[in-house]
C-alpha cells in the first residue's frame, strides 16, 4: 500500500430521490457519514456548501454498475449527475464502483438493530461511506484510482 495524500475526500451516494454524502478525515483512515441531501433545486446550493466547508481533495461517487460489470440504467444519470459538479467543483472526481455498497449498508443497519424503512436517509449516508471507504482502499492499492472526470 501506497501513502495517502493528506486531505479530506467526499463519497456520494447518487440517487433520484436522495444524496447520501460522506466525508473522510484528513488522514484519509476513518469515511464518516455527513448527510443526505434532497436531490430538488437547491441541491447545488447544499453541494456548495460542502465543498467549501470540507475542500475535498476529490469527490468519490457511485457508480450503479451489474454484478456482470455492465451499465445499470442509472449509470448514466449517475455520470451526468457527476460531469454537473465540474461547475462546483475543480477538483478529481471518481466514479467508483457502488455494486455491494446498499446491500452492506443495509446489512450494517440490521447488525445495528435498526430498519430500513425508518432509516432510508441514513441508509442514504451509509451507501455514501462504503463508496468513500472503497475509494480510499482503491487509492491505497499499487493500481490507484484511476483516470478522473
Amino acid at each position: 500500500m501506497q501513502p495517502l495524500t493528506r486531505g479530506r475526500r467526499v463519497g456520494i451516494d447518487f440517487g433520484e430521490v436522495r444524496i447520501g454524502v460522506a466525508v473522510s478525515d484528513s488522514d484519509a483512515i476513518l469515511a464518516s457519514p455527513l448527510e443526505t441531501l434532497i436531490n430538488n433545486p437547491s441541491l447545488t446550493n447544499e453541494l456548495s456548501r460542502i465543498f467549501k466547508d470540507y475542500e475535498p481533495i476529490y469527490i468519490a461517487i457511485g457508480n450503479p454498475i451489474h454484478l456482470s460489470g455492465a451499465d445499470s440504467d442509472k449509470a448514466d444519470s449517475v455520470r451526468r449527475f457527476a460531469l454537473s459538479l465540474k461547475e462546483l467543483y475543480h477538483g478529481k472526481i471518481y466514479l467508483i464502483d457502488e455494486r455491494l455498497s446498499t446491500n452492506q449498508s443495509i446489512s450494517q443497519l440490521h447488525d445495528v438493530g435498526r430498519g430500513i424503512k425508518e432509516n432510508k436517509t441514513f441508509l442514504d449516508q451509509m451507501a455514501a461511506v462504503n463508496i468513500l471507504n472503497q475509494a480510499m482502499l482503491i487509492e491505497a492499492s499499487a493500481k490507484g484510482l484511476g483516470e478522473s472526470l
